[in-house]
């Protein structure tokens, strides 16, 4: 943000910046579905995902992680800054955590 053009223009009016969140979370989408399905990745490639708290405040985890799947051959492994309890995952505590078939690898 700090390198954007319309950087002052969004600080005075941040409302303003809803549409090109939107273009974000496609981006990001769009990175991973490109490395999924990459000629590279086949069903015995592990695709990790680090820095997903960077998406913290800017666009949901489990809605980027939601229009991904369809692209999986392999493994998708997520480093995922939260907590975990049951089938629930937590991202930073934000928000009630979300349902995902999932088998966490813990630090414990």
């Amino acid at each position: 943000m700090a390198g954007h053009r319309y950087r002052e223009a969004y600080f005075e009016s941040p409302e303003d910046l809803e549409p090109a969140l939107n273009d974000f979370a496609d981006t990001v989408v769009k990175n991973i579905v490109d490395l999924l399905s990459s000629s590279e990745a086949d069903k015995d490639t592990i695709v990790a995902i680090t820095g997903l708290a960077s998406l913290f405040g800017l666009t949901r985890a489990s809605a980027v992680l939601e229009k991904v799947t369809s692209v999986i051959r392999g493994r998708l492994l997520v480093f995922f800054p939260g907590r975990h309890e049951g089938s629930l995952y937590r991202l930073l505590d934000a928000r009630d955590g979300w349902n995902y078939l999932a088998i966490p690898i813990k630090a414990e």
